[in-house]
């Protein structure tokens, strides 16, 4: 194998060495196996150090170097700001992860506390079904203590109203008979009230017949005999044909033909 590296590191010997080294060897089936293997092994080798050499730097390497160096300088720089982008992203997800960590030990906290109340509230609700029960059951057996005393009033009601319907009759017609006697003291009182109101209207028919046949004022006025009367004479005037009493009449003056006096009951 040694021997094989060189001659291909070398790139093999010339056709004249081949010649020489042509020996007719007879191989078994396994060893042309095996010798087919070599083969493939040795081309594949053979591509494989065609790449190695492929990369190998070329002869004026040192003059590309400071620009290598540069260029690892940017790549160093370059790296280094991801470095320190990665570590402060590093620093805010581990502060992120202990603000989580808060929160979620609150939110457990509050959960516990729901739950407990969660509790609480179905033991208050069994407490109120047990409740509910017990009051359906106290109701069922209200229910059962009224049908039975509504069937004993019914029963009992049957037999009373068949003793006191003697009864309820007397106590009927005695009060029929209140009731009738009631009405005639009533149609009594309307009857004294209508012989009232007729005797009053026949007071009033006399009152306004007596008005009628009295004077009116003009008539009284035209009846009246003044006499002469003198200025300032303060003369009694006796009115004999007129039914009205005496009276005093002080004349006080005239005042464009027109006689001005007082008139005062004796």
């Amino acid at each position: 194998m040694a021997g094989l590296l060189a001659w291909a590191v070398g790139g093999g010997a010339g056709k004249e060495a081949e010649d020489d080294s042509i020996i007719p060897i007879l191989f078994s089936e396994d060893q042309q196996r095996y010798v087919i293997e070599l083969d493939q092994k040795l081309g594949s080798l053979r591509r494989v150090i065609h790449d190695l050499r492929l990369r190998l730097p070329p002869q004026d390497i040192s003059e590309s170097l400071p620009h290598l160096h540069a260029h690892s300088l940017a790549s160093n720089a370059a790296l280094a700001l991801q470095l320190n982008s990665h570590s402060a992203t590093r620093q805010q997800a581990q502060l992120r992860e202990v603000t989580l960590k808060e929160e979620n030990a609150a939110y457990e906290n509050a959960i516990s506390d729901c739950e407990v109340k969660i509790k609480e509230k179905l033991q208050e609700a069994d407490l109120l079904r047990t409740k509910l029960q017990e009051m359906e059951e106290t109701e069922k057996k209200l229910k059962a203590e009224v049908e039975n005393t509504k069937q004993q009033v019914s029963d009992g009601w049957d037999e009373m109203k068949a003793n006191s319907k003697a009864g309820f009759d007397v106590d009927a017609e005695a009060s029929r008979s209140a009731l009738l006697d009631e009405l005639e003291e009533k149609k009594k009182q309307l009857s004294s009230m209508e012989a009232a109101v007729k005797q009053l209207e026949k007071k009033w028919a006399k009152v306004q017949e007596n008005t009628l046949k009295l004077p009116s004022p003009g008539e009284n006025h035209e009846r009246i005999n003044l006499g002469s009367l003198e200025s300032g004479s303060g003369k009694y005037i006796t009115c004999a044909d007129v039914n009205i009493p005496i009276m005093k009449l002080s004349v006080l003056g005239t005042a464009k033909g027109i006689v001005i006096f007082i008139r005062t009951r004796l």
